[in-house]
């Protein structure tokens, strides 16, 4: 009789092992994060770094009038030939989160150096560029200016400066300019007065 109720709460104590085990389950926690489009912007501006966005002004300097000799001056921040030299960037943050589009952006000088109506016959404006950056490794690849390149602006004409293609172009996108220039061929006429003109930067939002 002893035999037989140790048998039965061996068999008790084993089924109550085996409901056990098998009334375990499984949960699933979910997790969440929504992004929205964070939209795209031309020249973006960095606080406390102008050199991160396109220069507002390029000074070449004051310079007695001579024509014998060809001249070539660099843009700097008091137009003192010895200044610390005026840089800038051509930068695009591209946060729309959208695929297949691109952008581009554009460069253009309309009009001659001028002073009224005395013009800088055959000055030429040109700007030394670094190399282009991508933090999200989708660099621009269609038409636009070679890494560490200069690009001599031809007036009344566009250049490419760079051009993201379908799929391209998303996140970081900049291309430093190291460099501003001005050269003026010699046996050029000059009046005692202040040249100036305009550089046109164009950014569309699709890549034409």
């Amino acid at each position: 009789m002893k035999k037989q109720a140790a048998l039965f709460a061996a068999a008790f104590f084993a089924g109550s092992l085996f409901t056990f085990a098998t009334s375990v389950h499984s949960a699933d926690t979910t997790g969440t994060v929504d992004y929205t489009s964070g939209g795209i912007t031309f020249d973006p501006q960095v606080s406390g770094d102008p050199s991160a966005s396109l220069p507002t002004n390029l000074n070449f300097g004051s310079h007695p009038i001579q024509t014998k000799q060809a001249e070539s001056w660099t843009a700097t921040s008091d137009g003192n030939q010895t200044s610390s030299v005026t840089t800038g960037q051509v930068a695009v943050s591209d946060n729309r989160g959208t695929v297949g589009t691109g952008w581009s952006v554009k460069v253009a000088q309309p009009e001659q150096f001028k002073a009224g109506q005395n013009v800088l016959s055959g000055a030429i404006l040109s700007f030394t560029v670094g190399t282009l950056t991508n933090n999200l490794n989708a660099l621009p690849t269609g038409d636009g200016i070679a890494n560490n390149s200069t690009l001599g602006l031809v007036i009344g004409q566009t250049g490419s400066v760079i051009t993201a293609q379908a799929n391209e172009g998303a996140g970081e996108t900049a291309l430093p300019i190291n460099k501003f220039s001005l050269n003026v061929p010699a046996n050029t006429a000059k009046t005692a007065a202040q040249y100036q003109t305009t550089v046109v930067w164009t950014f569309s939002a699709t890549p034409s």
